[in-house]
C-alpha cells in the first residue's frame, strides 16, 4: 500500500513538471511552424518546391536543433511526458508536429497515404531524437548523418511502394520499441 502511495504522489509531481515540459515543447513547435511559413511564403510562386525529402530532413533538424539549449534536461522531459497523465497531451503535440511538417511539405494526400507518411516520419524523428540523446559528437554530426540516412532510407521505401507497406506493418512495433529504449534509458519501468 506504500509503495501505491509514493507512486501516486509521485505521478502529481511528474504531472505537474510534465505540463511544463509540453509547455516548451509547444513552444518550439510553434517556433518551427512559424519558420515553416516563412519558409512558404519567401518561395517565389514559380520556382521549385524543396525536394520532399530534403524538406523533411531540414525540418527535423531545426525541430531538434531548437532543443539544443534544453538538451541539459531534454532526456528528463522526455520521461515526464512518458507518465500517464501527461503522455496523451505530449503524443498529440508529437502527432500535430509531424502533421505541420507534412503540411508544409506540400502533402495534400487524403488517402491511406495521410498515414504512412505521417507514421514513417514520426520514427524517423523519434530515432533521430534517441540518438542525439546520445551522441557527444561536435556538432551532433553522428546524429545528422544518422537523420541523412533514414530520410535517404524513406526516399528509397517511396520508391518501391511494396517494400513501404511491409515496413509499415511494423511501424507500430518499432515506435513501441522506440518508447521501451527511450524509458530504459531514462531508467523509468
Amino acid at each position: 500500500k506504500q509503495w501505491y502511495q509514493r507512486r501516486v504522489r509521485s505521478s502529481g509531481i511528474n504531472a505537474e513538471y510534465g505540463e511544463i515540459a509540453l509547455h516548451y515543447d509547444q513552444s518550439l513547435n510553434d517556433q518551427l511552424e512559424d519558420m515553416m511559413a516563412q519558409q512558404k511564403d519567401d518561395l517565389a510562386p514559380d520556382a521549385e518546391p524543396v525536394p520532399i525529402a530534403d524538406f523533411l530532413q531540414d525540418a527535423i533538424k531545426t525541430s531538434l536543433e531548437l532543443q539544443l539549449p534544453y538538451y541539459d534536461r531534454w532526456a528528463e522531459a522526455l520521461a515526464l511526458c512518458i507518465d500517464p497523465n501527461v503522455a496523451p497531451k505530449a503524443t498529440s503535440q508529437f502527432a500535430h508536429l509531424i502533421d505541420d511538417i507534412w503540411f508544409y511539405a506540400g502533402d495534400k494526400s487524403t488517402d491511406f497515404n495521410w498515414y504512412t507518411r505521417r507514421a514513417t516520419v514520426a520514427a524517423v524523428y523519434g530515432l533521430t531524437e534517441l540518438f542525439m540523446l546520445q551522441d557527444t559528437s561536435p556538432g551532433y554530426s553522428e546524429t545528422w548523418a544518422f537523420l541523412n540516412r533514414r530520410v535517404t532510407d524513406l526516399a528509397a521505401l517511396g520508391e518501391n511502394r511494396v517494400e513501404l507497406e511491409k515496413q509499415l506493418e511494423s511501424a507500430g512495433d518499432l515506435m513501441k520499441a522506440t518508447f521501451i529504449i527511450a524509458r530504459n534509458m531514462l531508467g523509468q519501468k
